[in-house]
């Protein structure tokens, strides 16, 4: 969907339902049953009071317009009018659909792309994630229990917790030094992540594994997630896609990092940098998966490099039981 010039990698109906979910959020009943049309959302008008459907949400840009009162707005307006907000052109509404789905994508992953980028360029002065704002989001959310994340020392370490503006979980990514570069969020009624605009990820893990190094180094014992906990794990880490995956890992007492997609040359460079011995590539069984894993490969020819090999009913770490990620190195293959 295209508004104001800006693609919003979501449909209209995915949008319409954040929107209605992010109201009840608020104790705002609007909107009332959706119905997704060949070519508009039917929802109930905010402007007037009714019970039927008798306002379109146009799919191609947003306009909006109620047959039954007359009322035509753009999407952005009808969002600040529900949210309470009397903006001109729908200001609030805009910033909303910017924050929420302006850097969104429905599980979609991008090809590793090997080609660095030549010259120099100037560096802007990083900023990171404030404390304060880290803060207002450390709450837990029964979304991790259904996801299969239990461990709390776990969810302490990664600091997972729950946006209530948003109604997303929230996965805080952080350098090697522990900064917070930005918080990743998904939606705890869809498949939507949303990441900052242009936003530089890296290795998702790789500070709590430095952390946990420290740990050992400092001759302390290392915490226990799960029921094992390898000695030589410091010289084997799992990669996967997602950061739920990687989570799940480690629950299970594994190293792992996450790419948040099919990966990017700078996370290779990262990979090749490590000390690290060995990766156990565990990408989504799928064909893009697959593909992850031909690059991954060909890459990083300095490390030993062995793969988990998925049942043909298991197509990633989190379609797993517990028990089978426990022991997910009984897939493995040279």
């Amino acid at each position: 969907m295209n508004i104001n010039g800006i693609e919003f990698e979501a449909d209209c109906y995915t949008i319409v339902q954040e929107l209605q979910s992010q109201l009840h959020l608020n104790k705002i009943q609007y909107l009332g049953k959706i119905i997704d049309t060949p070519k508009n959302v039917q929802v109930c008008c905010p402007y007037h009071n009714e019970k039927r459907p008798s306002a379109g949400i146009r799919k191609s840009d947003g306009l909006f317009h109620c047959f039954a009162c007359g009322e035509v707005h753009s999407l952005q307006e009808v969002i600040s009018f529900c949210f309470g907000h009397d903006d001109a052109f729908g200001k609030f509404g805009y910033e909303w659909l910017l924050k929420n789905f302006a850097a969104v994508s429905v599980e979609e992953r991008k090809d590793i792309e090997l080609d660095l980028v030549r010259g120099v360029t100037k560096e802007e002065p990083k900023t990171y994630v404030s404390e304060e704002e880290l803060d207002e989001y450390r709450y837990y959310h029964p979304y991790w229990s259904k996801r299969g994340i239990t461990d709390s020392g776990l969810i302490e370490l990664f600091d997972l917790g729950y946006d209530k503006k948003t109604n997303c979980i929230t996965m805080p990514v952080r350098d090697i030094e522990g900064h917070t570069l930005f918080v990743a969020r998904r939606s705890v009624q869809t498949k939507f992540f949303n990441y900052p605009k242009d936003v530089d990820k890296p290795l998702y893990g790789l500070y709590e594994y430095y952390l946990e190094g420290q740990r050992r180094i400092d001759n302390q014992r290392p915490k226990r997630y799960g029921k094992t906990y390898l000695l030589e794990q410091l010289n084997q880490v799992f990669i996967c896609e997602s950061m739920i995956d990687a989570l799940l890992l480690w629950q299970s007492g594994y190293y792992a990092f996450a790419l948040n997609g099919l990966g990017s040359s700078k996370q290779i460079e990262e990979l090749k940098s490590l000390s690290i011995r060995k990766y156990i590539l565990c990408t989504d069984n799928d064909k893009a998966g697959e593909k992850a894993r031909t690059v991954l490969r060909q890459a990083l020819t300095s490390k030993m490099l062995t793969e988990i090999k998925f049942p043909s009913n298991r197509k990633d770490v989190g379609e797993c039981t517990r028990d089978e990620i426990d022991n997910i190195l009984d897939w493995e293959v040279f």
